[in-house]
């Protein structure tokens, strides 16, 4: 036989075995994560509280370390990444929350936009 009537059928067979593997191996590879924005701790800690949605159902928010955390009443505690200053992202489902202040400057509110619904929570 030839050897170029060999080659196509070389690469061919090269092609069947690697491909796959590369598939297999990208597939494997986590997505990396968007880091998103720095915000800073001072400006976290503003955010730092209770706020409530409802009686007996409220949403706590807690900063640690760098990280702000988002826990509702009788669920798992989930990490937020900042967006923007006063924007963050659930990162375990699909949900943002936007704090929000009064005349005076204060965060008094945040608004947890989840499955296109806005919930406003009123701070304790």
């Amino acid at each position: 036989m030839n050897r170029f009537r060999l080659l196509p059928l070389a690469l061919a067979l090269a092609l069947a075995v690697l491909l796959p593997c590369a598939a297999s191996q990208a597939q494997e590879k986590p997505a990396a994560p968007d880091s998103g924005v720095f915000v800073s701790e001072g400006t976290l800690d503003t955010y730092v509280g209770t706020y409530v949605i409802s009686p007996g159902f409220e949403l706590r928010v807690w900063r640690e370390g760098e990280q702000l955390m988002l826990q509702a009443t009788g669920q798992a505690a989930w990490p937020l990444q900042g967006l923007s200053e006063t924007v963050f992202r659930v990162q375990a489902m699909d949900a943002k929350v936007t704090f929000g202040t009064n005349a005076a400057g204060d965060v008094d509110q945040l608004v947890l936009l989840m499955d296109g619904r806005e919930t406003k929570a009123i701070r304790r």
